[in-house]
């Protein structure tokens, strides 16, 4: 009995704690309310603008890009690639063949021709060299990219990454064959990073405006990947808030989500690992 007196006048005095704090905010709420609803519609043009850029990444239209070379034609070709080559008239010599870490393939015909840094197009031109027939009788692709990667950073579907090259590709169709922008993700904040090590020459940093690429057509910054290149995605700050908040906070959380919905990420239960109520 003493136990239950006691246990009844703890929540009695909580609640009466709770009901004075919530009397002081009430003042607070309603001086910052129109505010917060002023930076909400403020707040409401920038979440039009990155809802616009995230459907326009999430598309299937090819965006516009500084050269018409396609990616597949600019890549080449290095260890431990796996090369599909097709010979009319020739079947024992078609196949596929991955190139030795000596740049190498075992066609023996042809004296197992060191193939690394061709395109398909040169490989083609020189098998049919080699055979002596007409250049259109020959057929190559890279069917496996093995040899080179490029990184990509921050809140991007999959998460943190190495993603096999495939040749001089844009950002834009990089992200797209990445599986698109986690809706937390900063569309105002993405660089490239370019180590340039092997060169030898100083880093190089170049930033991607995704709303001039993909809502103005302006292709200036959608860069061409090199191998070994870097993605860095900058993240809301609201996202990082949305990760942080601490249990007992997010039914708050979700109350404010629920009023000022444009100051909070789109995927903010996501954000605070809270199942839907």
């Amino acid at each position: 009995m003493v136990k239950r007196e006691i246990s009844s006048n703890h929540r009695g005095d909580m609640g009466r704690k709770i009901d004075q704090l919530r009397r002081r905010m009430t003042p607070w709420w309603r001086c910052c309310a129109p505010i917060l609803a002023f930076f909400a519609i403020l707040e409401q043009g920038c979440t039009t603008t990155r809802t616009q850029i995230k459907q326009a990444i999430g598309g299937t239209a090819p965006p516009p890009v500084v050269r018409e070379q396609t990616v597949e034609q600019t890549y080449r070709i290095g260890c431990p690639d796996i090369v599909e080559i097709v010979i009319e008239g020739v079947p024992d010599s078609s196949g596929q063949y991955v190139v030795s870490p000596e740049g190498r393939i075992a066609l023996a015909a042809m004296e197992n021709p060191r193939i690394e840094g061709d395109t398909t197009a040169a490989l083609a031109s020189r098998i049919a060299t080699g055979f002596g027939i007409p250049e259109e009788q020959v057929r190559c692709k890279v069917v496996k990219h093995r040899s080179r990667s490029v990184f990509i950073f921050g809140p991007i579907e999959g998460g943190n990454r190495e993603v096999l090259y495939r040749g001089s590709e844009n950002v834009i169709g990089f992200i797209r064959r990445c599986g698109g922008l986690h809706p937390g993700a900063d569309v105002r904040d993405i660089h490239v990073v370019r180590g340039n090590v092997a060169r030898g020459e100083k880093p190089q940093v170049f930033a991607v405006d995704l709303e001039a690429i993909l809502l103005r057509g302006d292709p200036q910054t959608n860069v061409l990947l090199q191998p070994f290149d870097e993605i860095h995605i900058g993240e809301l700050p609201r996202s990082k808030i949305g990760k942080s908040l601490p249990s007992w906070l997010r039914p708050i959380y979700r109350e404010f989500c629920g009023v000022f919905p444009g100051l909070c990420p789109h995927d903010w239960r996501q954000q605070i690992r809270d199942p839907e109520p």
